[in-house]
């Protein structure tokens, strides 16, 4: 069994959370070679810089593979920033999902 350790970067937090938001969001899903990544970008209105980011996928990212993951970010106020890689071991082709996109605001 292995320890697991955790670093504090400071001393207990006085920050609190300031928002919590959902989203539904659209995004394309393209055509992908196996091991491949590519990023995206999606204007999604009231998206704010220096948040944690959930997004939950609303069904199977490509209905024929197991393996596709999506990353996402804000860097920009406004825009999710979306990082999708194919660790399947098919190639897939396009497709256009929808998902859920959980924001903590502190």
């Amino acid at each position: 069994m292995a320890n697991i350790v955790v670093n504090t970067v400071s001393a207990t937090s006085t920050t609190y959370l300031q928002m919590l938001q959902v989203y539904r969001v659209d995004y394309t899903v393209p055509t992908l070679a196996v091991g491949a990544a590519a990023a995206s970008t999606v204007t999604v209105t009231g998206l704010t810089t220096n948040s944690v980011l959930v997004l939950t996928p609303r069904q199977q990212n490509n209905s024929s593979v197991v393996g596709i993951t999506v990353e996402a970010r804000c860097s920009t106020a406004n825009e999710l920033a979306l990082q999708i890689l194919n660790a399947s071991g098919s190639t897939i082709s396009g497709s256009t999902q929808s998902g859920y996109l959980l924001q903590f605001a502190f």
